[in-house]
């Protein structure tokens, strides 16, 4: 029969326990054909972790292992098997972590000994410090698998992230998300009337016109190439992307697919402005490059170029719209100075903006919300219904003049009623108009955007047949 051993105590110390001269005690175990060893001051103590080894060892989880571990480790083989990742979206990941995580406290310590309160408390922190929810989302996406494949190849028992930022996203924690802006119909008119009565501001009309009346991503938008529009059928292929990343060490262009299959899409041209614009643009490069030598990734035929014949890029556009809405607004300060009256002053807002004032006009003149998650392009059904549920003031304003017209309706004669229905039909297609309902609107066509079509009849038969109007589009009004 084998001795019992003991410690200094009395107490009976079980196989692999030892009490050390110093008075501590050790645990030796194998894993695998390796001998481990614990150490602790306490022989109940000790026994925790011996239990927690044991239980870990017969459910295969690989502790111990773990322990040389850290997340940053973990973070290099998850992205070293995520192969489907594109570039652009790798190049994304590998920045917020470097920018981000790399450098927490957490990030560097064993991932046995990293523990839920350590990802809340880092998630809070980048509240804290100004961090949208939505941007702290980016975060989670790579946090939250790279611990997931830590939990897959049993080096922990649980992810310690999971359920935080749903946790944050629901409970009020998180600041409330800025509000978009989207330009009210005069906002949007006086912009690309301004742009296209300027000497010095003309040239951006086409593309300004092309992003207000398409809700294309800028980088949709940039990345067209004229195999891509069909003016014919007045459609637009959206295909791929052209994006200016840091990929591999090096800045530049670079053609990727759009950013969601959803992205993948043909959008009509609901505006003749927008038809009409690109049909220009597009001889107007024609012109300038007769031989095109413009190539990326297979892609050819840009549409729109920079000053140098070059890509154009977000960047671009935004301080072309910062340079455009400064001067328009200080004209605009010294000329309602002039009229006595309130100045009509543009909001500082970028490209996306663009974007999003176009979804929120299509909001405000369809209900049909799955035709609108088409042509926006939108991944998930949530994010159309959010912005379609959001009503501006101007939009309430709007409805409630409708609302005051119909219950006033029955003492309208069934003539003058036609006279509003007709007027409403016939500016379905204006981006220039400064009211909906007025009986005279600037024709597409027309090549001077202040001159007015006045004889509706004429009009009518120009516009669209009667039976292929699209109504649900009369309010639009770009």
């Amino acid at each position: 029969m084998a001795k019992v051993r003991k410690d200094n105590k009395g107490r009976n110390l079980r196989p692999g326990e030892t009490q050390r001269a110093d008075g501590s005690y050790m645990y030796v175990y194998k894993l695998g054909t390796k001998k481990k060893y614990l150490y602790d001051s306490d022989l109940a103590s000790l026994r925790v972790k011996e239990k927690q080894i044991n239980k870990d060892k017969d459910d295969g989880i690989r502790t111990q292992e773990a322990m040389k571990l850290t997340l940053n480790d973990m973070f290099k083989v998850y992205m070293n098997n995520n192969i489907k990742l594109k570039p652009s979206t790798r190049a994304n990941y590998l920045y917020l972590w470097d920018f981000y995580v790399k450098e927490e406290p957490f990030a560097n310590m064993p991932l046995p000994q990293i523990h839920r309160s350590d990802i809340l408390a880092f998630y809070t922190k980048l509240l804290k410090h100004g961090f949208a929810i939505n941007s702290l989302e980016s975060i989670n996406t790579i946090v939250h698998p790279t611990l997931e494949m830590a939990v897959d190849d049993d080096y922990i028992r649980k992810n310690p992230s999971k359920g935080i930022y749903r946790k944050l996203k629901t409970d009020g924690s998180a600041p409330k998300p800025k509000r978009r802006i989207a330009l009210t119909k005069t906002q949007q008119q006086n912009f690309l009337r301004f742009i296209a009565k300027s000497p010095t501001y003309s040239h951006w009309l086409p593309i300004m016109t092309v992003l207000l009346g398409t809700g294309m991503r800028v980088a949709e938008c940039t990345g067209i190439t004229k195999s891509d529009i069909n003016l014919s059928e007045n459609t637009i292929s959206v295909n791929h992307n052209l994006i200016y990343r840091v990929i591999d060490g090096k800045a530049g262009f670079h053609i990727t697919t759009p950013k969601t299959e959803s992205g993948t899409r043909i959008i009509p041209i609901l505006y003749p402005e927008v038809a009409e614009q690109l049909r220009l643009q597009i001889e107007t490069i024609d012109a300038l490059y007769p031989d095109d030598q413009l190539v990326l990734g297979g892609v050819h035929g840009f549409v729109f170029r920079n000053r140098t014949g070059s890509f154009m890029s977000a960047h671009n556009i935004n301080r072309a719209i910062e340079r455009i809405s400064v001067t328009y607004n200080m004209e605009e300060m010294d000329q309602a100075e002039l009229e006595d009256r309130e100045p009509d002053l543009l909001p500082h807002f970028s490209v996306h903006n663009l974007r999003h004032t176009f979804c929120t006009r299509l909001c405000e003149s369809t209900n049909d919300v799955k035709f609108i998650q088409q042509v926006m392009g939108h991944a998930d059904f949530s994010t159309t219904m959010d912005i379609y549920t959001h009503i501006t003031q101007e939009n309430m304003q709007e409805k409630a003049k409708n609302i005051s017209v119909n219950i006033r309706f029955r003492r309208v004669s069934r003539k003058s009623c036609r006279k509003v229905v007709v007027t409403r039909f016939f500016v379905v297609n204006d981006l220039f108009s400064t009211a909906l309902l007025l009986p005279e609107y600037c024709h597409p066509a027309s090549k001077d955007l202040s001159l007015p079509v006045r004889h509706t009849r004429t009009l009518r038969k120009s516009a669209y047949p009667r039976n292929q109007c699209p109504s649900s589009f009369s309010a639009a009004g770009l």
